[in-house]
């Protein structure tokens, strides 16, 4: 049975409900001025005639409300509001058309970095790209406080070469916004396929570094873009992914950074590749300070690159109640943790493995000073092999703590379980079992403690490597018992060893 998970768009029209009927009928603005319908200026809305020149004449003021009734509307400029404090736009069944000779990067944009504005509240607009070589940039906006943009939809994919659809900041520490149900489910091109010529291709959604508040991302969902799906470049705000599903785009689908942000009940599905998608990671966290990704389903399908990745500028990372499967006949990894990030804690996660190479890997330093890395209450099953990447688990860093960490993998290649190259780490509670034997010590100072390990094969469940020292093996069950040249010196003490 296919487990894929099927992306899941929150329907506009539904999550309107009454709000869209008042809009239509009886206009009543959530600002505090004036109500602004735009056909009332002569604005068209068959998407017969350009727009652009008669929206910039329509006088606005703070606290309006610019609403758009049901229609099409042919854009054949940007509409451009800077510095103002409380300004909406309201669509009611409107769909933003860009003309073929569109001069422009942007439909929306509203407010600058240096001249922000305050209090936005954009809801209800579709924007059809479904016409050939077309995208652009839907919305970008740079609001100090109080941005708002909910129930948006790009149809079609982005396939101009140029900007993506989205690019979202609020520019005050002390601000906050809000993106919910924003959709780009179609994707965009790479540029070598387009007529235009931006770097790779266009982001899907991005938060850029003049981002320093604090923005959420609700139920939102984006395909397949060159350039990451969601891509938060700055590290001086928080941003939260909360639901929405995010699929297939090169780099990762969700790239994220700033202390303090999260990826939280979210999907995220690589399942397809394009011939210039060479790097589609799931979830990428850049740092700095402390991230998280909480309760998330991430889904790979012969995949090109990892899972999730904890990048070196990661202060500390917690990945939490996650489940994570991974599924290929190339070498992948479904949890991948950089040689030079902080702490890093996965707990409480499961992992199904069916592909070579490691369904954790957690990179050095090897010292026993290095920063910790625990792995607690998760689980590593399936039929992962070990043609490339012997082990399921393996741990170049020291002082880590494996902290009942299950392991069975059941594909052959001398598949194991658990390999230490890091100095002092402790290793406990855990039940390992591989065709091969299941756990490897190559590091001094690791200490065993109530864990069982168990050989399909009938192997030895323990092998201390050559040259390794100051080994404890306590209370432990080792099928097989234990086997390998650096024995000599260690400590064992109140363990059992059933045959294989």
């Amino acid at each position: 049975m296919d487990e894929t998970p099927r992306r899941r768009t929150v329907s506009r029209r539904a999550a309107l409900g009454a709000i869209v009927t008042t809009l239509g009928v009886a206009g009543t603005a959530r600002g505090s001025g004036d109500w602004l319908r735009v056909t009332d200026y002569g604005v068209d809305n068959t998407g017969t005639e350009p727009v652009s020149d008669a929206l910039d004449e329509i006088p606005v003021d703070d606290g309006d409300s610019l609403a758009f009734p049901p229609g099409r509307y042919l854009f054949d400029d940007w509409y451009r509001h800077t510095g103002f404090d409380d300004f909406e736009l309201r669509g009611d069944d409107a769909t933003v058309v860009p003309t073929a000779d569109y001069p422009r990067n942007c439909l929306f944009k509203l407010g600058v970095p240096d001249d922000p504005g305050g209090r936005l509240f954009v809801e209800g607009f579709d924007f059809d790209y479904t016409a050939p070589d077309t995208g652009l940039r839907a919305l970008q906006a740079h609001v100090d406080d109080r941005l708002r943009v909910w129930d948006v939809d790009v149809l079609g994919p982005h396939d101009s070469g140029r900007l993506g659809p989205f690019l979202f900041d609020v520019t005050d520490p002390d601000g906050d916004g809000e993106i919910r149900n924003v959709n780009a489910p179609d994707g965009g091109a790479f540029s070598v396929d387009t007529p235009g010529d931006i770097w790779v291709g266009p982001t899907g959604l991005i938060v850029s570094p003049y981002h320093v508040g604090d923005l959420v991302v609700r139920d939102c969902t984006l395909g397949a873009f060159p350039d990451n799906g969601l891509y938060v470049s700055s590290d001086t705000g928080r941003v939260v992914v909360r639901g929405g599903y995010y699929e297939n785009s090169n780099v990762a689908s969700i790239r994220l950074s700033g202390d303090g942000s999260a990826v939280l009940d979210a999907t995220v599905v690589v399942d397809e590749a394009r011939p210039l998608d060479e790097a589609q990671r799931a979830i990428r966290l850049d740092g700095d300070g402390y991230n998280r990704v909480a309760n998330t389903t991430v889904y790979l399908d012969e995949p090109n690159d990892w899972g999730l990745s904890v990048q070196s500028a990661v202060d500390h990372a917690r990945i939490e109640d996650c489940r994570i499967v991974v599924r290929g006949d190339e070498a992948a990894r479904g949890v991948s943790i950089d040689r030079d990030a902080g702490r890093v804690d996965v707990l409480d996660t499961e992992i199904q493995f069916d592909a070579p190479g490691q369904a954790i890997y957690v990179a050095g330093p090897s010292g026993p000073d290095a920063d910790q890395v625990w792995l607690l209450r998760t689980t590593v099953t399936g039929t992962g092999d070990g043609s490339v990447g012997r082990h399921a688990v393996r741990v170049e860093r020291g002082n880590t703590t494996v902290d009942r960490l299950d392991v069975q993998q059941s594909g052959g290649a001398s598949r194991r379980a658990l390999k230490i190259l890091g100095e002092e780490c402790y290793v406990k509670w855990g039940e390992y079992e591989t065709e091969h034997v299941p756990v490897v010590n190559d590091a001094d100072g690791t200490r065993f403690e109530g864990i069982t390990s168990r050989s399909t094969t009938g192997a030895p469940g323990l092998k201390l490597a050559a040259g390794t020292a100051d080994t404890e093996v306590l209370e432990s069950t080792l099928y097989g018992g234990y086997t390998g040249r650096g024995i000599d010196g260690s400590v064992f003490s109140g363990n059992r060893y059933p045959e294989a």
